[in-house]
């Protein structure tokens, strides 16, 4: 009986690791322990911070030139605004990676098979969209039309506390990707939010960005309270036994 509830409360800490996601890490920093990735809690962060405001250039659909005020600006401009980023002490922020098996492949299949197209969850923003989120993309993945789809929910469960927690300022639009578009140079990855679709999109267009970086901002050090609470179960259920040796 023992050696079974020892099992039994195991099991539990693991069962609650496993289906961990997303934590908060404060300072407007998330951490998502399936990708071991870091976040920017803030969606437009390059807006909220004045450096598109500072730095607005250019006109829309230009590639060499293109930011707007109001966070949106083209590939290139949003590559070097990641790049130059430092944020909670760090210096090593880019755009989402597309995480690509098939650069150049055209298809456009609704089941995530494929690069382009809905339900994409090897994409790191398609992860955040689909599985963090829970949010739905304009096709199933049988292919089957969905109402609901979009954006229409920004908050998630921290995997420490428990409590609720909001992404902010998602936008219904498209966000940028890091790679560039095989098929044409002239275009790279980006994720539309609107429908749950990643596709290559011209270089010029005004889109907006996500910062994210590799690996987690600081250990985790508060012990979850359910996790808390099986380590207090457990030594109480030996110092049980002890007293009725």
């Amino acid at each position: 009986m023992f050696k079974h509830t020892l099992a039994l409360i195991g099991l539990s800490a693991l069962t609650l690791s496993a289906n961990a996601a997303l934590y908060d890490r404060g300072n407007g920093l998330i951490y998502d322990d399936v990708l071991d990735i870091t976040w920017l809690q803030d969606v437009n962060y390059a807006q909220t911070s004045g450096y598109a405001a500072s730095n607005a250039i250019g006109v829309p659909h230009s590639i060499s030139t293109n930011i707007q005020a109001d966070g949106r600006m083209g590939w290139n401009a949003a590559s070097t605004w990641a790049a130059q980023l430092e944020y909670g002490g760090y210096d090593d922020w880019r755009l989402p990676s597309a995480n690509l098996i098939n650069g150049a492949d055209p298809c456009r299949a609704n089941d995530g098979s494929c690069d382009r197209g809905y339900n994409n969850t090897r994409s790191e923003l398609g992860h955040m969209f689909y599985n963090n989120l829970a949010n739905l993309g304009f096709y199933g993945v049988n292919g089957e039309s969905l109402s609901g789809y979009g954006p229409t929910n920004s908050s998630f469960i921290d995997g420490g506390s428990g409590s609720n927690m909001s992404i902010s300022s998602l936008q219904n639009y498209i966000y940028w990707l890091d790679e560039e578009y095989a098929l044409d140079t002239h275009k790279a990855w980006g994720f539309l939010t609107s429908y749950g679709s990643q596709d290559g999109y011209g270089k010029g267009f005004s889109f907006y960005t996500w910062a994210v970086r590799d690996g987690d901002v600081t250990p985790p050090v508060p012990v979850p309270a359910a996790v808390w609470l099986s380590s207090t179960a457990l030594l109480s259920l030996v110092g049980a036994k002890r007293r009725y040796r």
